[in-house]
């Protein structure tokens, strides 16, 4: 049996809550997971790592209040890793944020409240504007709705911060707007994206409509990109490719990419039959078992 690793320092309670949580097994998580810890301490340990405490406060009190939720752990420790930055360029620490998981997760539940927040003064980033990228315009809008009815709730305060139509949420302060995007649109200005959302990546056969919005993306300060995805049918396109840049990252043989891979599933087929190893692909289950 392998012993816990321990941290060499604290970062932020949400980051080493969760950390400590997986690696001591209050956690069930697989070994995708347990990489991605090494890995990010390594990269927090940096001496120019510089982790926002009081924006990441912020955030969780914003997103909780306005959209009526508890963040889950692991939520927490995403929305704190987002605001890790490199004091020498001002640069955030991680630009692509890569999230597989089970069916069921509520992963656009979590998607539309930091798309949400991302846009406020909080953040602080005008023009920061977001940009919900998916094959189907079904899919591409459930992150969008779910902020629309949220404005729709609390229009008696966001009335006087955001404009909102079916189609484009612009925060009134900061200017960045929030849009749905289906994947096989011909033409993307991305030099006006600060952030690109990617939902249910495991349907791109290819890169190709991915290109459309990444060609000409991170102009905009702090940019960064989220994939999204559960794992899907499609074997050979761009979710096993970027399985296996992160394995690359994880296992120590790409260094150079600012990524976080953060890969929930199980390690082992006959871990499908044992209801206690589900939490391996699905972090929110804990939260939802009655």
């Amino acid at each position: 049996m392998m012993a816990k690793k321990c941290r060499k320092k604290d970062y932020h309670p949400y980051i080493d809550k969760y950390m400590d949580d997986c690696r001591s097994g209050v956690n069930i998580v697989g070994n995708d997971i347990l990489l991605a810890m090494d890995y990010i301490e390594l990269k927090l340990n940096d001496p120019d790592v510089f982790i926002d405490a009081e924006k990441i406060d912020k955030a969780v009190e914003l997103m909780e209040r306005y959209f009526e939720i508890k963040l889950f752990d692991w939520e927490l420790f995403v929305t704190a890793l987002i605001h890790c930055y490199y004091k020498s360029d001002d640069t955030v620490v991680f630009t692509t944020i890569f999230i597989m998981m089970g069916r069921g997760n509520g992963k656009n539940g979590f998607i539309s409240p930091i798309s949400w927040y991302l846009t406020t003064h909080y953040h602080g980033i005008k023009g920061y504007n977001i940009d919900i990228v998916a094959n189907a315009e079904d899919q591409a809008k459930t992150s969008f709705k779910d902020i629309y009815e949220t404005l729709e709730r609390t229009w008696a305060k966001s009335k006087k911060f955001f404009y909102k139509t079916k189609e484009i949420i612009v925060n009134l302060k900061t200017k960045s707007y929030i849009k749905f995007n289906t994947s096989n649109a011909k033409t993307k200005d991305s030099k006006r994206t600060g952030c690109l959302v990617f939902d249910e990546v495991h349907q791109y056969e290819t890169y190709d409509n991915i290109k459309v919005f990444t060609s000409g993306f991170g102009k905009r300060k702090h940019s960064r990109a989220f994939y999204i995805t559960t794992q899907g049918n499609v074997r050979d396109g761009v979710l096993d490719d970027m399985l296996r840049i992160s394995a690359d990252i994880l296992n120590g043989v790409i260094k150079d990419l600012r990524w976080l891979p953060l890969i929930y599933r199980i390690d082992e087929e006959k871990e499908a039959l044992d209801p206690r190893m589900w939490n391996k692909a699905n972090p929110s289950l804990k939260y939802l078992e009655t």
